[in-house]
C-alpha cells in the first residue's frame, strides 16, 4: 500500500494528550447513512476488544465538535492529495476525535475497508477465514492513536475481485454470507471495471453472422477439429449447430472493424473484452498463419504458438478503438495459446489492459525466471497488466498445496513490473489453504510485507503463543513436502504421461504422488503436538479445522488412484492418466477394481458433505464440473458390467494413443496413431475438456506390406464366453480385405457392409459375427495385410469387445 501525508489547513490542530485514547471510556460513534453497517461492525468489534459500550449516532454538522469516532466523515480542514476514482482509506485523528473514510459513494468502498484496516493494525482483529471460527478479535488493553493525517492507496487497483466465485451457487446461505463477509474484511476491491474475459461467443455470435459470412470464423483442418461429424478437409466453424470450440477468424478485416465498433460504443468507462473463446477451434487460414511470423516452438497437442497472431489482432483493435472513442477501454487475456510475448514491438495507446494467466505452483526455477521474462515483456507494450493466477479451484483439487513462497515472489513481481491488479482462481476450501489465502490477500493489498512476518501473525493468532510456533514450523514443512513435487514436476507427472501428455491430467498425478500416507504421518504429529499446546478450546478447533484439510489430503490421493486403475482398465478417465497397475481383465476382479473406486468416490463425497461446512472444503464443485464426471465413469462402468456391456479392450478408442497396445509393420507398414482423423462414438470428455485432439489408429500399408495390432492386457474370463465385437474403420476400399482379427483362438468374421453405410463423414461401422471362447487368457490382435498393387490406409476407432458367459 502506498501512505500519503495529507495537507492539514491553516489552523493547526493542538492538544495537551497529542493521542487519541481508545478504549479507555465508553464512546459514540458518529456515522453517515451509507456507512451504518462499517459503523456497526466497528461498534461490536471494539466492544468485544475493549469491553466498553459504543454508542451509534446518524451524523449532523451539530457533531463535528464533539468527542468520538466519525465513520464516512470527512475531516475539516483536511486538503487530500488523492484521486477520488481510485481506492484509497483515510484517517485523521486529534486529541478527541478519530475520523475513518475513504471513498464517497456504494461502488467504491474506501470508508469500509479504513474501518477494517484500523481494526486490524490498531485493535488486534485478525480474519483468518470465513466464520466466527476464523475471527480473532481477543481482549486488549486501551491504547493511544498518535495525531495525524494518513492517507493509504492499495498498489494494485484490482484485487482478487470476483476471484472467489467459484462454487458459490453450492454454498450453504450462511456460508456464502461469512465467505463475502471475509472478502470484505481482507479489503478485497477494485476500481477497475470491465471484463478481460472469454468474449468471441458474445462479440460475434455465430447464429447472427455465421450463414451470410462464414470468412468471419476460424478455419480448422481436420487434425485441429475437435467434434462429430469431421470434415475431412478445412472447414469453417460459421455452423452454429455444430458442436465443438470455434474461434473468429482474427486476421479478417471487417472482424475487427466490428468489434472495434462495438467497444467504441459503450460509454459506460468499463472495460470489454475481445478475448477469444476458452479452448480450441483457432483459426488456419493463409493469412492468420502468416501473422505468426517465424515458427515458435508448438504448444499442447500440436497448436501453434498465436501470440503474434493475438497481438496484432489486439493493437490493431485497441487503435481503431481510440480513435473512435479515446475513453474506452479495451481487455483481453494474455492466455494459453498466446501467453507469450510478441516478437514485434507492439505500442498500445492507453487503452489496453492485459490479463496474464499462469500457474506458478507447478513451476521450477527455470520456468519462474521466464515468466518473470515475460511479464516484464508484457508490461512494455504500453498495456496495463493484470496478474491472473490459477491458486486453487479445480487445478489443486482441493490439497494443501501451500506455495506462499511462490505466490510471495510472483506479487512482489507484479509490484515492481507497475501491474494494475491480481486475481485469479483461489477456491474456497480454507481448511487445506488458509495460510495461502491469508498470505495472499494480505500482499495484494500491499506486496512490500514479508511473507514470513504474515505467517508468523496467522500462526499466533489463531493457534496462540505457544501452539502458533507448531503450527508455523508445521505450514513450512507443508511448503517444503509440496516443493519437492513442484519444484521437479517432471520427475512426478506419472508414469503414463508419455501416452496422454495433458498437464491436468499429470498434475493429478503429481500431487497424488507428493501427499501420501507419508505427509499424513508428518501432519498428524505436528496437529496433534499442537492441539496440545493451544490452551483453550477455540484454538484446539482452529487445529481441528486445519486438520480437515490435511485429512482430505489422503481421501483424495485415495480417490485420485482408484480413478487412474479405472482409466488402467479401459476407461476413457477424462483428466486422469492410467495407473501402472498389471490389472488383471476378469469379469470378477474388474468388478472390484469399480467398486472401490465407487466407494472412494462415496468416501470424498461424505467427507465433505460431513466436513464442508465453514467454508473447510469447496462442496459440489471440486470435481464433477468442469470436465470429471469420474463418479459417473465408475457407476456406469458398473452398469456395463452387469449387463454385459463392458469394453475389454483397454484403450480401444486410442485417446491414450498407444498406451496397452503393440504395434508392428514389416515391409514399409506402419501403424500410429494420429489426430487428423477420428471417430467419437460417445460424448467424448476427454477430447472436449481441455484435453486435445480426438484420436484414431492408422495403418498405412504400402504394396505387399503387413503390419500387427496387438492388445498387450490379456483378457482372462473364468469360464466360456460368447463374444461381440464392433468397431468403426474409415478406408476408401474394403476393410474387411485387408484385416484378420483375432481372439484367443477364434478368428472373427466382420460381416460386410454396403458402400454407402457410412454416416457421412467416411466412417463405417463394421460387425463382427458372435464367436464362442473357452475360459482362459486371451489375446485380442488384428492383422493386416496389403495384397494388391498400391498402398491402402484404414483408420480404426472405437473397437469395443463384449463379452457374457456362454452357459447363461
Amino acid at each position: 500500500m502506498k501512505t500519503i501525508n495529507a495537507i492539514i489547513g491553516a489552523v493547526m490542530i493542538m492538544g495537551t494528550l497529542q493521542a487519541f485514547e481508545l478504549g479507555k471510556t465508553d464512546m459514540e460513534i458518529f456515522h453517515v447513512r451509507e456507512n451504518v453497517r462499517a459503523a456497526t461492525e466497528l461498534g461490536q468489534y471494539l466492544n468485544k476488544v475493549y469491553g466498553r459500550k459504543y454508542t451509534l449516532r446518524k451524523f449532523t454538522e451539530a457533531d463535528r465538535t464533539k468527542p468520538g469516532i466519525f465513520v464516512g466523515v470527512r475531516p475539516e480542514g483536511v486538503k487530500l492529495d488523492v484521486d477520488e476514482k481510485k481506492e484509497f482509506c483515510g484517517r485523521h485523528v486529534t486529541d478527541t476525535q478519530l475520523y475513518l473514510f475513504g471513498n464517497r459513494g456504494m461502488k467504491l468502498h474506501g470508508t469500509n475497508f479504513s474501518v477494517y484496516d484500523f481494526l486490524e493494525r490498531e485493535c488486534g482483529v485478525r480474519w483468518l477465514w470465513p466464520g466466527e471460527l476464523g475471527t480473532v478479535a481477543e481482549p486488549q488493553k486501551p491504547k493511544q492513536i498518535k495525531n495525524g493525517t494518513e492517507i493509504v492507496v492499495p498498489f494494485f487497483v484490482r484485487r482478487l475481485s470476483t476471484s472467489f466465485h467459484y462454487g458459490y451457487p453450492t454454498l450453504q446461505p450462511e456460508d456464502l454470507k461469512a465467505l463475502l463477509e471475509w472478502q470484505a474484511h481482507r479489503k478485497i476491491g477494485t476500481s477497475f471495471f470491465g471484463s478481460m474475459a472469454h468474449a468471441f461467443e458474445g462479440l460475434m455470435p455465430r447464429q447472427k453472422y455465421g450463414k451470410e459470412h462464414p470468412e468471419y470464423y476460424s478455419l480448422v483442418t481436420p487434425e485441429q477439429w475437435i467434434g462429430e461429424p469431421k470434415p475431412d478437409k478445412p472447414t469453417r466453424r460459421n455452423d452454429w449447430t455444430r458442436k465443438g470450440p470455434w474461434q473468429l477468424c482474427t486476421s479478417n478485416k471487417d472482424v475487427r472493424r466490428i468489434i472495434a465498433e462495438k467497444i467504441a460504443a459503450d460509454k459506460s468507462g468499463a472495460a470489454r473484452s475481445i478475448s477469444p473463446n476458452d479452448g480450441f477451434g483457432f483459426c488456419e487460414c493463409s493469412e492468420c498463419l502468416k501473422q505468426d511470423g517465424k515458427p515458435r516452438p508448438p504448444r499442447e497437442y500440436g497448436v501453434k504458438d498465436l501470440t503474434n497472431r493475438m497481438y496484432d489482432f489486439a493493437e490493431d483493435i485497441a487503435n481503431q478503438v481510440h480513435k473512435l472513442n479515446p475513453n474506452a477501454k479495451v481487455g483481453m487475456f494474455a492466455y494459453s495459446f498466446f501467453d507469450g510475448v510478441p516478437d514485434k514491438k507492439i505500442h498500445f495507446p492507453g487503452n489496453m489492459y492485459l490479463s496474464f494467466c499462469y500457474m506458478v505452483s507447478f513451476m521450477s526455477e527455470e520456468e519462474q525466471q521466464e515468466l518473470e521474462q515475460r511479464t516484464i515483456g508484457l508490461s512494455a507494450t504500453g498495456a496495463k497488466i493484470f496478474g491472473r493466477e490459477y491458486w486453487g479451484t479445480h487445478y489443486t483439487m482441493n490439497y494443501p498445496l501451500s506455495h506462499s513462497r511462490k505466490i510471495d515472489r510472483n506479487m512482489k513481481l507484479l509490484h515492481r513490473c507497475g501491474a494494475a491488479g491480481i486475481g485469479g482462481e483461489p477456491g474456497g476450501a480454507f481448511a487445506p489453504r488458509a495460510t495461502d489465502l491469508y498470505i495472499l490477500t494480505k500482499l495484494s493489498w500491499d506486496p512490500t510485507l514479508k511473507r514470513e512476518d504474515i505467517l508468523h501473525d496467522f500462526c499466533n493468532s489463531a493457534f496462540g503463543p505457544k501452539a502458533g510456533p507448531v503450527m508455523y514450523e508445521m505450514f513450512e514443512k507443508i511448503e517444503d513436502w509440496t516443493e519437492k513435487t513442484t519444484n521437479h514436476f517432471a520427475d512426478h507427472r506419472g508414469p503414463n504421461y508419455k501416452y496422454y501428455d495433458n498437464l491436468y491430467a499429470a498434475r493429478n498425478r503429481a500431487m497424488a504422488d507428493c501427499y501420501n500416507d507419508d505427509f499424513q504421518k508428518m501432519c498428524d504429529g505436528y496437529l496433534s503436538k499442537a492441539s496440545k499446546l493451544a490452551g483453550t478450546p477455540e484454538r484446539r478447533a482452529r487445529i481441528a479445522y486445519i486438520r480437515r484439510g490435511t485429512k482430505y489430503a489422503a481421501i483424495t490421493t485415495a480417490w485420485l488412484n482408484a480413478c487412474a486403475d479405472l482409466a488402467a482398465i479401459g476407461i476413457n478417465m477424462s483428466l486422469t492418466q492410467p495407473s501402472d497397475k498389471e490389472i488383471r481383465m476378469e469379469k470378477k476382479n474388474l468388478i472390484g477394481v469399480v467398486s472401490q473406486a465407487i466407494k472412494a468416490a462415496k468416501v470424498r463425497i461424505r467427507y465433505v458433505q460431513q466436513n464442508g461446512n465453514q467454508n473447510a472444503l469447496s462442496k459440489g464443485y471440486i470435481m464433477e464440473s468442469l470436465g470429471r464426471p469420474w463418479k459417473i465413469y465408475a457407476e456406469k462402468a458398473a452398469l456395463d458390467l452387469s449387463a454385459n456391456r463392458f469394453n475389454y479392450l483397454v484403450n480401444g478408442a486410442f485417446e491414450y494413443s498407444g498406451y496397452s497396445w503393440k504395434m508392428s509393420g514389416a515391409k514399409g507398414a506402419e501403424l500410429t496413431t494420429t489426430r487428423k482423423y477420428n471417430h467419437d462414438a460417445d460424448d467424448n470428455y476427454m477430447v472436449q475438456r481441455h484435453a486435445g485432439q480426438g484420436i484414431s489408429l492408422q495403418a498405412d500399408l504400402p504394396a505387399g506390406s503387413s503390419a500387427e495390432l496387438v492388445n498387450s492386457r490379456k483378457i482372462c474370463p473364468d469360464e466360456p464366453q460368447k463374444v461381440n465385437l464392433k468397431m468403426f474403420v474409415k478406408c476408401d476400399a474394403d476393410p474387411l480385405k485387408y484385416m484378420t482379427v483375432k481372439f484367443g483362438p477364434a478368428v472373427l468374421q466382420g460381416i460386410p457392409l454396403p458402400a454407402d453405410a457410412e454416416d457421412g463423414s467416411g466412417w463405417r461401422e463394421i460387425r463382427f459375427k458372435q464367436a464362442e471362447i473357452p475360459a482362459g487368457e486371451h489375446t485380442f490382435q488384428i492383422q493386416f495385410k496389403n495384397n494388391g498393387s498400391g498402398k491402402i490406409t484404414l483408420n480404426l476407432d472405437d473397437l469395443v469387445l463384449r463379452m457374457k458367459e456362454a452357459n447363461r
